[in-house]
């Protein structure tokens, strides 16, 4: 019983774990190579649509991209900007994938070491 209670709580570490690697993950910015159109003011006659790279956020995968002239500019924010729910997701599942393995990757050494010790000292 007590290993079943074990379990579910390194399960439920591993999701608290990956839930706020998601969300700090937003801290690695990079900009482009996606570009947003940012007004109409370029070109030789000065009416074509102007481009530029866009500011996103996450890793790996970038789930949040800044939004010019709605947002502030070079600044990410969950409220103004737009979030992709599908690439958060598959932050979301690398993290708590590589959480679980390494989980499993501890335990295993650990009962390894144990049974090493134990046989040496019988």
């Amino acid at each position: 019983m007590q290993s079943r209670l074990s379990k579910v709580g390194l399960a439920g570490l591993a999701f608290v774990l990956a839930s706020t690697l998601t969300l700090l993950s937003v801290l690695v910015q990079r900009t482009g190579p996606e570009l947003v159109h940012y007004g109409n003011l370029c070109g030789p006659t000065f009416n074509d649509p102007c481009y530029r790279p866009v500011l996103k956020g996450g890793f790996p995968f970038a789930y949040l991209f800044d939004i010019p002239g709605v947002s502030v500019e070079g600044k990410l924010a969950f409220v103004e900007d737009t979030l992709y729910p599908g690439a958060l997701i598959l932050d979301f599942i690398v993290y708590f994938t590589a959480i679980v393995l390494s989980i499993l990757v501890a335990s295993r050494c650990r009962s390894v070491l144990t049974r090493g010790a134990n046989r040496a000292g019988a």
